[in-house]
């Protein structure tokens, strides 16, 4: 079934380099064209806040006086040139496909560049607190019922394909407006990625990882809970007590990506590596994942294989946002430092790379 956009939709676009306080009154004129029953809110009537949590887009939180009956938006401005990397006509059918199986914000109104959607009245987490074991059995939970939604399209893998598109488009960029980032880029060696990526793309296939629909950027700010910091986890976990946001990179892809993406979260925009989980958590998770809506226990063997799937996909995560912030690097608006978070990637990447390809090994010896 396709879901057709029922929410309204004007032609008009935000412009993120205009000042910020031209930028806010159209902000608001918009929300007062679009959203049902904000017509006759004034100026001054309507505030904006940033949300933080992104690096692709820019997110602000309007909300109506206090005591009005109307309830406040998120409002979404897709990031400067993020045409090129995402097809946005594919991503607001999936998001609706998602809003109706209870997965993240639901869309209220879309312009050119962006879209009001729902607030979600719950917290997104730190980095530091996806570490946490039972908030992780809560994750893991969540990630298997995400991944058991029936996405309309071809249900092929993307990954790999989106990888080697985007490294395409970064081998002809240029940054003659800064001579830094400039020699930055010259000293790219996208052979030696290509060759890579080919290595990590054979030695993923060797591990049977079913393709499922993927979230692909499952980071602390695209998870939201309901519970807060001084509560204890809840121990129910659905769309009132975990929830997923921002699909933009959601496509098909094998199992194995979204749980070695989500580990590699765990460091954070800051890439504190040192707080990738251990193999017992790792295992712990692959259990937890399995045995959502089973009657029974996982076998143990099987949860080997997701956790050995995990951390070679892992690698595989790396070269793909690596890749990504290289052109982020030439196009986004954003004030934050892409090339050098393209860095610390490939540095992660080649620092674990030898460890999880023998662990990969030594999974497929065994299973002879």
């Amino acid at each position: 079934m396709v879901h057709k956009v029922s929410a309204p939709h004007r032609r008009r676009t935000l412009d993120l380099q205009q000042a910020e306080s031209e930028l806010h009154f159209n902000a608001r004129q918009l929300a007062k064209e679009l959203l049902v029953g904000w017509a006759a809110l004034g100026e001054d009537d309507i505030e904006i806040g940033t949300v933080s949590g992104g690096i692709t887009n820019v997110l602000w939180q309007l909300a109506p006086p206090q005591g009005s009956e109307l309830e406040r938006v998120l409002l979404r401005v897709f990031g400067d040139k993020t045409d090129l990397l995402i097809d946005r006509d594919r991503e607001l059918e999936v998001v609706l496909q998602l809003n109706a199986a209870g997965f993240g914000a639901n869309v209220i109104a879309t312009f050119e560049n962006g879209r009001f959607e729902s607030f979600i009245p719950m917290r997104t987490l730190k980095p530091e607190q996806m570490t946490q074991p039972d908030m992780a059995v809560c994750i893991a939970r969540r990630l298997r019922q995400f991944h058991a939604v029936d996405i309309t399209g071809d249900k092929q893998p993307t990954s790999f394909a989106t990888t080697r598109k985007w490294l395409d488009m970064a081998r002809s960029l240029d940054f003659e407006d800064s001579p830094a980032k400039q020699a930055q880029y010259e000293a790219l060696d996208f052979d030696q990625m290509s060759a890579e990526m080919s290595e990590i793309e054979e030695a993923c296939l060797r591990i049977d990882s079913p393709s499922v629909f993927s979230h692909h950027d499952l980071l602390s700010g695209n998870v939201m809970v309901s519970w807060q910091e001084d509560e204890p986890v809840c121990s129910a976990v659905d769309g009132s007590t975990v929830q997923f946001i921002d699909f933009e990179y959601g496509a098909y892809s094998q199992r194995g990506f979204d749980l070695g993406n989500h580990f590699n979260e765990y460091a954070g925009f800051e890439c504190d590596y040192g707080r990738y989980p251990s193999k017992g958590h790792v295992a712990d998770f692959a259990r937890s994942y399995l045995a959502e809506g089973q009657s029974t226990p996982p076998e143990e063997r099987a949860v080997q294989q997701l956790a050995v799937e995990a951390n070679v996909f892992a690698l595989a995560s790396h070269q793909y946002w690596g890749v990504w912030a290289i052109l982020q690097s030439r196009y986004s608006p954003i004030d934050f430092d892409y090339m050098g978070y393209s860095q610390l990637r490939w540095s992660e990447y080649y620092r674990r790379k030898a460890e999880f390809l023998a662990d990969l090994g030594r999974f497929l010896e065994q299973a002879k």
